[in-house]
């Protein structure tokens, strides 16, 4: 009696969510369970990620077209997907557009953007207004497209053989990927510091004087008032004012790092981008990094990448979570960290996996 009313349930309750959606007659259902559709092959989205299912922005985007592909052209009617909200939409919904007013003027805007190392595609759709002189993080387990999206703000992975990009990233309304960019002006314009400090093998005074006399400058108290101007800003001045011209090799792992923003500062960027700056650095030279970012984005526009939960929420403004290629979730930090809309995200920040 209990296996017959345990199946009289199961057929009474519906499939999920989506059973709402009844099939098109003559037409196999996509909907009814929960595995893999009937057409799908190698490339099928997964349901779920280990036990944590797909989050709805994901998961629809990729129905609707599972539908179109699965049912044949009939008109509209016949060929329609349901009227749910696209991934677009949801990430509209998720963070304000410039047409709400929370978030100031968007200093980098990224639309549908697409990345492949050959045929392997890393980043899908990728849709972000990242405001102008604020530190906006991108969270994300290991292998998520962090790095390499923040490395196409730059084009830093146009050396990688079989690279390639499509969609548009434009930094105040130029298209960092249009056919006359200017790539060393936009470095110029967007510097680069890396997970690992990567100091040359020079003085101090050479390191940060590098990109100014590569740009042409050579005018001794010129570079001295932006070398100096430079390490200020970078909180090591007063640290190395002394021994300017002795080995950078020298300094700590703390000062070599901050050395090497001072260098990206010195050529008076707009942008700086920063991959898990203090991931290889001690408590005491985290912190101190922390408060130059916190500092510096009184006249710089900072993405940084970071796997340390409480480092995002302590210096950025906005957080955008990353997993599979995609943006997930993007808002402002208290609401990713306090009230994340995704349950994938919410699992994220809290330990639940990553």
């Amino acid at each position: 009696m209990m296996t017959i009313e345990m199946r009289r349930r199961d057929a009474a309750e519906p499939a999920g969510e989506d059973a709402s959606v009844p099939p098109r007659k003559g037409h196999a259902s996509l909907r009814a369970g929960r595995g893999t559709p009937p057409h799908a092959g190698k490339d099928a989205l997964p349901r779920t990620i280990g036990d944590f299912p797909l989050p709805d922005a994901v998961r629809r985007e990729h129905d609707d077209a599972e539908w179109n592909a699965a049912v044949p052209a009939a008109g509209p009617a016949a060929s329609s997907p349901p009227q749910k909200a696209n991934h677009a939409q949801l990430l509209a919904r998720a963070q304000p557009s410039a047409q709400e007013g929370p978030m100031s003027q968007a200093k980098i805007s990224v639309s549908n953007f697409d990345f492949y190392y050959g045929t392997a595609k890393v980043l899908h759709g990728i849709n972000l207004d990242i405001p102008d002189r604020k530190v906006t993080a991108l969270i994300g387990p290991s292998g998520c497209g962090k790095s390499t999206f923040i490395r196409s703000i730059n084009r830093m992975n146009d050396i990688i053989p079989d690279a390639r990009a499509s969609g548009t990233i434009t930094i105040d309304g130029q298209d960092v990927y249009g056919g006359n960019a200017d790539v060393v002006e936009l470095r110029r314009r967007v510097g680069m510091v890396f997970q690992k400090s990567n100091p040359f093998p020079k003085s101090i005074y050479d390191n940060v004087a590098y990109g100014l006399r590569i740009g042409g400058m050579r005018n001794k108290r010129q570079l001295d008032e932006v070398i100096e101007r430079s390490l200020t800003r970078a909180a090591l001045w007063h640290e190395v004012k002394d021994r300017l011209h002795a080995s950078a090799l020298a300094l700590s792992g703390g000062q070599q790092q901050r050395l090497c923003i001072a260098r990206a500062l010195a050529v008076d960027p707009e942008v700086v981008l920063m991959d898990e700056p203090a991931s290889a650095l001690d408590p005491i030279a985290t912190s101190k990094i922390e408060e130059l970012i916190y500092d510096l984005k009184e006249n710089y526009t900072i993405v940084i990448v970071t796997h340390n939960m409480q480092q995002a929420a302590r210096v950025s403004d906005r957080t955008a979570f990353f997993m599979l290629g995609r943006v997930i979730e993007y808002a402002e930090t208290n609401e990713i960290f306090m009230n994340p809309k995704e349950k994938m995200t919410e699992d994220y920040v809290t330990g639940r996996f990553g």
